[in-house]
């Protein structure tokens, strides 16, 4: 099974060269054209010859995806548990808001080439279905996103809002028009609002076509660059091909669309998103209004996801901190009580 997770260690590690199934001949692909397309892909990003069997590897997992696994959940659990100590602390300024985004950007987007990326899970399963493969390959996967999922159900989206580099990167540009000031927001015309129940089901909709069509042996993940944004990152490689030039351009137009639209890729078409919305809305820990409020309005009117109500599941809180900012009495808090 072709797999991505290894492309960043392999970046950092050219000598590493790993066998491929679908250069196998005991693994057939559903699709030829696929096939093909997959390997000019592999080929094209400029990481190294990818080769990859139960030769060079015997165990029933791939136990180099599993490496590079592990090594961005350690960036992942870094960023997660200092941004939970600021949100509790009161610290998280936009100020300090802006500095981890940027440096969640630089680091995991633009040096390590998008890690973590939850992509990359999502790519590996859909292969595995598309391929018919053996699923022992998956056990990393499968267990990269109980973590992360299981995050969501701690403590609400703090991944999506500060760890994933095409999540900071859309986080940062959304602040020239979605302001944490309701006179600079309503003077504002050229931001888009889209409902909850929109986004929700269009982000159900795009994650169960990918699943759809990998049933019939077609992972739109690996074939069509532009449904890679994250893939943009690497850009500012040395070696550019088409591939990456594609996936460039994808991010491009979520940047352009950022402007307009609060995190467009997040909340529309994300896989991992719509499974993290699930887990946010069954966490015991997030924020909450204390007994200081006097329902003002304000969080609510400034909110970009219209999380902000007393009464909203949190299930699309990014813990921008919009809603902070703006509270006249201080009254919006990190509840990690549960």
């Amino acid at each position: 099974m072709e797999n991505l997770f290894i492309f960043p260690i392999i970046s950092i590690f050219p000598e590493i060269k790993i066998s491929s199934s679908l250069s196998n001949p005991n693994v057939k692909p559903i699709n030829d054209q696929l096939a093909g397309i997959s390997m000019e892909i592999i080929e094209q990003i400029g990481f190294g010859t990818i080769n990859r069997s139960f030769q060079t590897n015997p165990l029933p997992f791939d136990t180099y995806g599993a490496i590079s696994g592990v090594f961005m959940l350690f960036l992942w659990l870094i960023t997660y548990i200092f941004c939970i100590i600021l949100l509790d602390a009161e610290l998280m300024s936009q100020k300090t808001a802006k500095i981890i985004y940027f440096v969640t950007l630089i680091i995991g987007g633009m040096l390590l080439v998008s890690i973590p990326n939850t992509l990359i899970p999502f790519s590996e399963i859909l292969t595995a279905i598309a391929e018919k493969e053996d699923l022992w390959y998956l056990l990393p996967v499968l267990a990269i996103l109980t973590i992360l999922f299981g995050s969501s159900l701690l403590v609400g989206r703090v991944f999506c809002g500060f760890a994933c580099p095409l999540g900071t990167f859309q986080e940062l540009l959304s602040m020239f028009n979605f302001k944490s000031n309701i006179k600079a927001q309503r003077a504002n015309k050229y931001h888009i609002e889209l409902s909850r129940q929109y986004t929700v089901w269009m982000r159900i909709y795009y994650t169960g076509f990918l699943f759809v069509f990998a049933i019939f042996g077609i992972n739109f993940l690996n074939s069509l660059a532009l449904l890679d944004p994250f893939s943009g990152f690497s850009v500012l490689r040395p070696s550019v091909t088409g591939f990456v030039l594609i996936s460039f351009l994808g991010l491009v137009v979520v940047g352009i669309a950022s402007f307009f639209i609060y995190r467009p890729y997040c909340r529309i078409f994300c896989p991992f998103g719509a499974g993290s919305d699930i887990c946010s809305r069954y966490a015991k820990n997030n924020y909450i209004r204390t007994d200081d409020c006097t329902d003002c309005g304000l969080c609510e009117q400034i909110c970009p996801t219209q999380e902000a109500s007393a009464d909203s599941n949190k299930g699309e809180c990014y813990y921008c901190n919009r809603c902070v900012e703006i509270c006249p009495e201080n009254a919006i808090k990190l509840n990690l009580e549960g």
